[in-house]
């Protein structure tokens, strides 16, 4: 276990390019495109819902 804490980013890094290359090849790049755009809308929105506490 202590060889993924040294190098987890570097495994989770390869791994989220392995999947963003089979949704790539599978949906085509404007498709991939989009949904890594409103993904990181979606975080943008909820890191601003979490500072600002709005449902609490």
């Amino acid at each position: 276990m202590e060889w993924f804490k040294k190098y987890q980013y570097l495994l989770l890094s390869g791994l989220a390019g392995a999947i963003l290359a089979c949704f790539i090849l599978s949906y085509g790049f404007f498709k991939t495109l989009f949904v890594l755009i409103c993904a990181t809308l979606g975080v943008g929105i909820g890191y601003y819902i979490q500072q600002k506490q709005l449902f609490k």
